[in-house]
């Protein structure tokens, strides 16, 4: 049976938390583009929006089809 390594078990530890670190801090730095963008969008208006209670094409499922063009 191996013995357990203890700077290996401390390495792991050190890049999860850089890992995590990292995340967090792409997140933080994303929010507030992301309530800029929401707080941007306006309703569609129309008469579809009235009568149709099934597929919209609205202006973030516009925005997700412009996204997936290469």
């Amino acid at each position: 049976m191996k013995t357990k390594n203890p700077m290996a078990s401390e390495r792991r530890r050190f890049l999860t938390g850089m890992m995590v670190t990292g995340g967090a801090a792409t997140l933080a730095a994303m929010a507030p583009q992301v309530t800029a963008e929401a707080s941007a969008a306006t309703p569609d208006e129309g008469p579809e929006r009235r009568g149709s209670k099934g597929y919209r094409l609205t202006a973030h499922v516009r925005d997700y089809y412009r996204s997936l063009r290469l």
